[in-house]
């Protein structure tokens, strides 16, 4: 898949989390979702970030055997 519609479905997606994580705290305003939302932010962009910026070689390093 390419990069830029990888980007587009990464936007429409993060656009849908916040939508989605405001009306949770909206409509169930527990304190433990103060702690679950910003873990879900912090792996959500390290997912994004991994992706995006991967070098084209580097899966290829990363499965390969050591000698």
């Amino acid at each position: 898949m390419k990069t830029t519609s990888r980007a587009a479905i990464y936007s429409v997606f993060v656009v849908l989390f916040a939508i989605g994580s405001w009306e949770l705290v909206r409509l169930h305003p527990e304190v433990q979702f103060t702690f679950y939302i910003p873990a879900a932010i912090m792996i959500i962009y390290a997912v994004i970030r991994d992706d995006l910026f991967a070098k084209p070689g580097l899966n290829n390093l990363r499965h390969s055997k050591g000698k």
